[in-house]
């Protein structure tokens, strides 16, 4: 069964903040370091069963990657994992989005949705 959290974020100690914690928990991770790498992997990889996705980055940012997904019908549900305040995050597809964490984040919290989402998607699989 495909557990591979893809994990979004330009920032390298967030990055490898959010890898240790999702190793921590057993998950195998993919590193998008910006949003152009993100969906390469989405469109090419089919093991991914939960995306952690930052919204500000630069080039290709994370409503880019959300309206690739919407526009092609890609349901992995993604964690917006942003610093964004409440006012700059858009109303988002709840299809798509299925939780929003401000940084700085708590890690145990991130690691329950993560784990909740991965299981929830996995059962929906074919």
């Amino acid at each position: 069964m495909p557990k591979t959290v893809l994990i979004v974020e330009d920032d390298e100690t967030t990055q490898l903040l959010l890898a240790a914690v999702m190793r921590r928990a057993g998950l195998p991770i993919l590193i998008a370091g910006n949003g152009q790498a993100a969906i390469e992997l989405i469109e090419t990889r089919s093991d991914i069963s939960c995306i952690i996705l930052d919204l500000m980055m630069p080039e290709v940012d994370g409503q880019a990657v959300i309206a690739h997904m919407a526009a092609g019908q890609h349901r992995i549900p993604v964690i917006v994992c942003t610093a964004a305040l409440p006012r700059i995050t858009p109303d988002f597809d709840p299809e798509i989005i299925r939780a929003v964490v401000r940084k700085p984040f708590d890690v145990e919290h991130l690691m329950t949705t993560v784990a909740e989402l991965v299981e929830s998607h996995d059962q929906t699989l074919p």
